[in-house]
């Protein structure tokens, strides 16, 4: 069984302070595991975010 992720631990891994993250959960932007008070994160979900979250960059246009 997989370690599930506090606050800061997923936050870290995102890049973003805790606030923001707990901004992400209330308008349900990301998934999450909610047991009584404690919000808990699984790893592949937040891999999984941060492949949504990826743009490809666009195909260079030829010279003229």
């Amino acid at each position: 069984m997989e370690k599930l992720l506090n606050n800061n631990e997923a936050a870290e891994i995102l890049g973003i302070s805790p606030y923001s993250l707990r901004g992400k959960v209330s308008r349900r932007e990301i998934k999450f595991i909610k047991f009584g008070r404690r919000v808990l994160f699984r790893k592949e979900d937040l891999m999984e975010l941060i492949e949504r979250c990826t743009i490809e960059p666009r195909p260079r246009r030829a010279a003229k």
